[in-house]
């Protein structure tokens, strides 16, 4: 009797779960507006239509920054394996970004089908690097992706940085540059560095370590040679070795660049 008490209860949560999020989302958005006022959440929602469930704006803003056509599905099925799952999209002036986002109960962050395409000079703003300007765009694809513990659990995926460029202190045309990411079976994180031929040829990559030490080890080289201006640019930043590339290493743990997402 107890067993088919505790059914009935479920089934009317679940119930009054689907009814609510049945509800016109702009309805939702006028009761939930006052509170993210008086909680002073620097939130502003335009042109919604559709439900909880599945629905659109065409303009959010938050904290000074606006995204444009905000789309997103929720999924409940997820929820008997014990994740919060939707899947969301938007773009902005600077670049868009989609992908199928699941939260778990046990407080891992999972993003699968990621697709990324953000303009380097905002991905340097987001980043609070001023001292330097970049053109070109980053795209990244990455099928899987996974926090958890307040770190980078896995990742498998590539960054590509198209028409890559150095705009400031130096100007020079880098070419397309490729970093291809995977994870191996003792969770370490590892980062191959390419290129797609054009003014530097790159080479090396990084591994980082489950416990946030990192081991950076790149080789650079100006297909122009080292004489050209690109060339000389890399002779300031690292050694050439006896095999003419500029090699620059590096070790430690990410904590040192936490300032970067603060």
């Amino acid at each position: 009797m107890k067993s088919s008490v505790k059914y009935i209860v479920l089934g009317l949560v679940f119930y009054f779960i689907f009814l609510f999020s049945q509800l016109p989302i702009t309805k939702i958005y006028y009761f939930a507006e006052d509170i993210l006022d008086n909680q002073k959440v620097p939130l502003k929602v335009y042109g919604l239509s559709g439900s909880l469930w599945q629905g659109e704006a065409k303009r959010v803003s938050y904290a000074g920054k606006h995204f444009n056509q905000v789309a997103w599905e929720l999924h409940p099925l997820a929820l008997l394996t014990g994740n919060l799952s939707a899947s969301l999209r938007f773009k902005n002036a600077e670049g868009n970004a989609s992908g199928l986002f699941s939260y778990g109960f046990t407080g891992d962050l999972t993003a699968e089908n990621l697709l990324v395409n953000i303009q380097a000079t905002e991905a340097l703003k987001m980043a609070k690097i001023p001292a330097f300007k970049l053109g070109g765009e980053f795209k990244l694809n990455l099928p899987r992706v996974t926090f958890a513990d307040d770190r980078l659990a896995f990742i498998n995926g590539r960054l590509l940085w198209a028409d890559a460029k150095s705009i400031f202190p130096q100007k020079l045309d880098l070419g397309n540059l490729v970093v291809d990411l995977s994870t191996s079976e003792d969770d370490v994180i590892l980062a191959k560095l390419s290129d797609g031929g054009g003014a530097l040829e790159l080479g090396g990559g990084l591994t980082l370590a489950p416990d946030g030490k990192y081991d950076f080890n790149g080789q650079f080289s100006a297909r122009e040679g080292r004489q050209s201006v690109l060339g000389r640019s890399l002779g300031f930043m690292a050694r050439y070795d006896a095999n003419g590339k500029a090699v620059l290493k590096r070790t430690g743990n990410v904590s040192e660049f936490a300032f970067l997402v603060k």
